[in-house]
């Protein structure tokens, strides 16, 4: 299932980083994540279910998320980011 979203116009975006995922994580794992900023995001989506078998037969094994969700964030010049969705929580900025 893809859920695409858009808020209409680009933006930026931040994306803290998980060591672990995020539901079963300890308290100082959750303290010591990464925020990583991104800019020129036009639209994102949660990737589960069939759609997210696409995704990963392009991984290993280590980049499978715990639930098979996935964040993709679409730029302004096409390119898109991954991530898996319980291992990362975005802020708009």
């Amino acid at each position: 299932m893809r859920e695409v979203r858009s808020i209409g116009r680009m933006f930026d975006a931040e994306i803290e980083i998980y060591s672990e995922c995020k539901y079963t994580a300890a308290l100082k794992t959750l303290e010591e994540s990464k925020r990583v900023r991104y800019n020129g995001i036009v639209n994102w989506e949660i990737v589960s279910g069939e759609d997210a078998q696409e995704i990963e037969s392009h991984t290993d094994d280590s980049c499978i998320d715990d639930l098979r969700e996935y964040l993709v964030l679409h730029f302004e010049n096409g390119e898109t980011a991954t991530f898996r969705n319980s291992y990362v929580d975005m802020f708009r900025v």
